[in-house]
Order: C-alpha cells, then structure tokens, then sequence
C-alpha cells in the first residue's frame, strides 16, 4: 500500500454541467416566479422581495431548504417586529435612530457569530432586516406597522415557495448525504491506517490529513439539519451524534499511532516481530472492513497484552514504553472502528438491540461545541455599527433622499461576511456583481420590460438568465459570484405591478449602493481585517487556552467537548497553514495535530489519576498543573516548554512504568512526552532511547 495520503475532495472544473445542477436551478426558478406571482396578484408594494427570498432559502438539500425556512422567518420576524419598535418612538430624531438600529445590528451580529450552528442566522437576519425595513421606512413612521408587516408578508411567500418547491419537487434528502459523508470519513480513515502500518516514515503523511478535521466539522454542521429531514434518519439524530462523537476520537487516536509507530521506527527498523504481528492482524481485519467478531477477538489480544507487565529492566525502555502505546491506541482503534460500523447498522435498525456500552453512548451523545472567538464577534459587530453609523452621517448630512440604501448595504455586508478572516475582498467581489447586475438589470429596466406586459412573457424574458446563473451557484468556483450576481439582479430590476423606468432614480438609487460597499471595505480594513498569520495564530492560541484551563482542571466538562473544539480549530488551521508554506515557514511547518494528541493525554490523566497508587497520584497531579502553566504562558508558536517539566514527566513515567494496570495513563504520559519533547533524550535508570 502505498504511504502517499488520499484525498476526499477534488478540484471542480471552472465550467461543469451537472444535470443536478440544472435540476435545481429549475426548481429555484419555479420557486422564485411562484413567489413573484403570488405577491404581485396580492398588490403588495415590493414583490420582487419575494423572488429574492425565495433564491436566498434554496439549497441542493430539502431539509437545508426547510431548516433555513424557518431560522429566516423567525429573524425575518424578529427583525420587524424590533423596527416597529423603534422607529416610531424615535422618528423625530434621525440621529437616535440611526443609533439605535446600528447598535442592533450589531449586537445581533456578535452574539450569532458566537453560534456557528445554522440557527445564528435567526439573530444575524433579525438584525439586518430591521436595517432594511427601517431604513426604507424612515419617511413614513406612521405606517411603520403596515409596511414592515407588508415585507414579512414578502419575505414569507418568497420563504413558503421555495420550501414547498424543493420539498415536492426532486427533493435530496440531506439523510442519504450524511450517511455517505459519514462512510466516506471512515473510508479515509482507514487509508489512514493502512498507511501508516505501511509506511517507511509513518509521520510523513499526518499534517496532510488534518482535511479530516474539517470533514468532521461538515458532518456536524450536516446533522444539524436531520430535525428538517423526511428519510428514515430523521429519528436518529442521536445515532447520528454517537457516531461523530467516535470520528472526533479517532483523529488523535490515528495521529498518535503515526507518532508511536515513527518513534518505534527511529529505534529500530523493522520493528520487532511481536508488534509487526498486531500491525499485520489490524490491517487485515479493516481491509475485511471490520467485522464485528473478529474486532472483539482483536480487542481481547491487545488488551491482554496491555495487562501483561513487561520484565524490568524492559518495562522501564524508551522502545518498550513507545510499544505500550502504539499498543493501547491500537486497542482505541479497533474498538471505536467496531462501534462505528454498528452504529452504521444502527441507522439502517434502530430498533435492533445494540451493546450496553452503546447505548451508554447514545444516552450521552450530544450537540458538541465548535471554536468561537468572543473577541473577534464583538470587533465584528463594532466594525458593522460604525459602517451603518458613516453611511447615516452621509445620508442625513447630505440631505441624500435615497442615501438610506448605503447603511442597509453596509448592514447586509458587514453581517454576511463576518465570518470571513479578512472580509473585504469578499465584500469587493460583492461590489464586482453588483456591477454586473446593475447592467443586466438597467438592460431589462430599460429594453426589455417597456415591452412585456403578461406574467407569462415576463416570466419567458426573465428564464434564460435566471437559469443559467441559478446553476452556477452550484460550481465550487463560481457559487460566490454567481449567487452575488443572482441577488443584486433580482433586487435591483426592482419588478412591480405598475413600473415606469426612471433613469435617474435608479443611478441615484445604485450609486447608494456603491456608497455602502465603499465605507464596509473602508471600514473592515481598518479595524477588522485579519492576515491568515494572525487568523492562524489566533486559533493556535485558543487551543493552548483551553489545554490550559482543562489540564488545571479549571473546566469540567465531557472530554468529547474539548476534542470536539480542538478537531474544529483543526479544521480552520490547516488550510491556513497551508497558505502560509511560503510566508511563515516557523508556524506552517508545525505539527497541526500535535495539540490534539496532547488534548487526548490529558483527558486520560484526568480521568486515571485518582486511582493511580501512592505517590504516582501526587505527582501527575503535579504534572497537570504543570502543562497548565505551560500553555497558560505561551505567548507564541516558537515557545518551549521548561527543562523541569520534561524531569517531572520522566519521573512520573518511572513510577508507572512497573506495576501493572496503568498501561493506559502511562501511554498517555509517554505520548506528552513524545510531544512536548520530541527531541530530548529519556534517561530512566540508565537506559536510553
């Protein structure tokens, strides 16, 4: 087998026809004119809303489609609901309304970048809406109620069609995506493994399989929507959880495999023969897909040998405590590999009887935590009120009759890409569609719709390039652009029952528009833009606060929510270690999957050190507080632990390294050793590596 690493995804072609694609645009045409038709047969003043809303649910999955449904009718609402609010109370003084709504904004922004979960788009969409609906209101506070229910009512049919479209017509079930997802991630993880029993150098390939972590973040993110869903895996959302909670386990399981298998291969190559059997039997039995007897039979080899102490002075060798480990996390691999493959069973039997161990784990099985930056939130939603409060300064003190259009702008903006490390260049491709739909939109203004007046011709003019931007919303390389030309289109033909075209309301009208994206980019640059270094380091440094605080003992919680956060950072880090190969060799060149490992250690410390005997107890007590200081004062990537934390470590190693039963706390002391000393030689008794 070959030790080069395999990858779960593929570069897109920049022009690729795919029939689901085509599909898809179909259906989110259907949804959009349905949506379109429907508001203006109600004479309501802005139906083109409804056609943009119907664009902005649809998605390739039925229950994404239902889920955002729902999160963005409930934000629709909310939003509304906070204009009326304000909006009469505070009409006669510009001013105080234009703060009151830029501090809501961006109050909703920095809590809902808290949540990375689909439901922070309920928060982040209450917050612009009201942007839109009060600031397209400011002149008639006295209706205030009737047009900010008149764009619910818009946004609401626009929300209605396109669920109903996605859900009757061709409709994919986000279940059969998931469970492929899943197979595929543990298909890779067995590459993984096989790989590593393979390979000459077993830690070459781990920094390119950190993908892995953000594949499992997909899947997490994924599972969120089952609630939604209409397949048979609706009701097993908690399988679902179980089983991400054992693909979370298995990434620093296999990365500590490849650092105890290089170890043992640094000492002596080939390994000795009793460790080449155990690797020769795992790998067989995952290329037979690991059947579930022979996992139990395996499982009882290597825990057997586990409990057997070795002769001293043997059990006090580098090499013998380096096998201890590669022996342990072997028995990690193949019981959570046998569970996995029954929980996939499971999904398919829910009603079949499952292991007492199982069941345990479903019990427990939860929503796990991802990586937020309360930091970075509150920076996000400052950055979002200011720019709101630059383009209000300019329409009230310009006296500019549609200058309201810039702060909703900066609003939508400033909101939609503060996910993003540096969101300007975003927010400038942005501001490249809008161009593009301004031209294609002042076509159809101006040529095209003096011409129509039927639905069915409208609907006939508008198809052709409706269809074929809808599908490429679905290229990988084209979505972004795409879906921004698409909306910007839509909003601005600005379609209504009785239209006359004005030129010079519709430049003055863009021209606020590009006034928006001007102060977002200003605005974002100064105070919020990120470089990947610092992006990358930020992440870094999130990751030794929480070692910190979990090897302190400071945070009880179950060690599946630390993992959960660490595989996530790992997910965000890597393809920023990657792009920074050619300008900060120091941080890209680090192991990624390092922190994750140590995590692991320490969660099996916590969870071994009570009963450890005498005075072994006290000193790795000793030394989690130790690695608590240690990641609490790294003030960078380049710092290293102190000399005496490597003595602690070696004399806890020798205080467990004879009496038996402590095979799994002293493999985890080992792999912090290994870790945080890569390079120090281990002297216990005289032995050396």
């Amino acid at each position: 087998m070959s030790g080069h690493p395999t990858t779960m995804i593929r570069p897109e072609p920049l022009l690729r026809l795919d029939w689901r694609d085509v599909q898809f645009s179909v259906v989110s045409l259907a949804a959009a004119l349905a949506a379109l038709y429907w508001s203006m047969s109600l004479d309501l003043q802005q139906p083109y809303w409804s056609m943009l809303s119907a664009y902005v649910v649809s998605q390739p999955l039925a229950a994404a489609v239902r889920s955002k449904a729902v999160y963005r009718l409930a934000g629709t609402l909310l939003g509304a609901a906070m204009t009326v609010l304000l909006l009469p109370a505070l009409a006669n003084t510009p001013e105080l309304l234009c703060a009151a709504m830029a501090l809501w904004v961006g109050a909703c922004l920095s809590i809902s970048l808290l949540d990375r979960s689909p439901r922070s788009y309920v928060l982040m969409l209450a917050g612009y809406t009201a942007a839109i609906v009060g600031f397209s209101s400011v002149n008639q506070p006295g209706q205030i109620f009737d047009l900010a229910v008149a764009r619910a009512e818009e946004i609401s049919i626009g929300i209605l069609c396109a669920t109903l479209a996605h859900s009757l017509w061709f409709p994919r079930s986000v279940g059969e995506v998931l469970e492929q997802r899943i197979r595929d991630w543990l298909g890779e993880a067995d590459r993984w493994a096989l790989d590593l029993f393979a390979a000459d150098d077993p830690s070459a390939g781990v920094p390119h399989r950190a993908h892995l972590a953000a594949a499992a973040t997909d899947i997490h993110l994924l599972a969120a929507h089952l609630p939604f869903d209409t397949s048979h895996l609706r009701e097993t959302t908690a399988i679902v959880r179980a089983l991400h909670d054992h693909i979370l386990l298995l990434i620093p399981v296999l990365s500590s495999l490849s650092d105890r298998l290089a170890a043992l291969h640094g000492m002596r190559a080939p390994v000795d023969p009793p460790t080449q059997d155990r690797l020769t039997r795992v790998g067989a039995w995952i290329r037979a897909d690991c059947p579930a007897a022979e996992g139990r039979a395996l499982s009882a080899m290597l825990a057997a040998d586990l409990d057997t102490p070795a002769a001293a002075p043997d059990a006090a060798s580098w090499y013998a405590l380096n096998r201890n480990g590669l022996t342990t996390r072997l028995l990690d691999l193949v019981q959570i590999q046998t569970e996995c493959r029954q929980l996939l069973a499971h999904l398919h039997e829910p009603d079949a009887p499952l292991a007492p161990a199982l069941r345990d784990a479903l019990g427990q099985a939860g929503a796990r935590p991802l990586h937020s930056d309360w930091r970075l939130a509150l920076t996000s939603g400052a950055v979002a009120t200011t720019a709101i409060l630059i383009c209000c300064a300019a329409w009230i003190g310009l006296g500019w009759s549609e200058g309201g259009a810039s702060a909703m702008l900066a609003a939508i903006l400033c909101c939609l890409f503060a996910s993003l490390d540096d969101p300007a260049p975003a927010i400038r491709k942005f501001g490249v569609a809008i161009c593009i739909a301004v031209s294609l939109a002042a076509l159809y203004q101006f040529a095209v719709f003096p011409a129509i007046n039927t639905f069915p011709l409208l609907a006939l003019v508008l198809a052709p390039p409706l269809l074929a931007i809808g599908a490429a919303t679905l290229n990988p390389r084209l979505a972004s652009s795409a879906l921004f030309i698409l909306l910007n289109f839509c909003n601005f033909m600005a379609i209504q029952e009785r239209f006359t075209p004005d030129l010079a309301v519709f430049l003055n009208n863009n021209l606020s528009q590009f006034f928006g994206v001007f102060v977002a980019i200003y605005v974002t640059r100064a105070a919020r833009s990120l470089s990947t270094a610092s992006s990358a380091r930020r992440l870094a440094r999130a990751t030794w606060q929480d070692l910190a605080r979990f090897a302190h003992g400071d945070v009880r919680e179950p060690h599946q929510n630390l993992t959960a956060r660490l595989v996530d950072r790992i997910g965000l880090l890597a393809p920023r270690l990657a792009a920074l190969r050619d300008q900060d060799a120091e941080l890209a060149d680090g192991d990624v999957l390092r922190e994750l490992r140590i995590g692991m250690d320490l969660s099996t410390l916590q969870d071994a050190h009570p009963p450890l005997p005498g005075i072994a107890q006290t000193q790795v007590t000793e030394l989690l507080h130790a690695v608590g200081r240690h990641y609490q004062q790294r003030p960078d990537g380049t710092a290293r632990p102190p000399q005496d934390l490597c003595a602690l470590l070696d004399g806890c190693i020798r205080h467990l390294a004879g009496p038996p039963g402590q095979g799994r706390a002293l493999a985890a002391l080992v792999g912090l050793r290994r870790n945080l000393f890569p390079d120090t030689p281990y002297a216990a008794g005289g032995l050396n590596p």
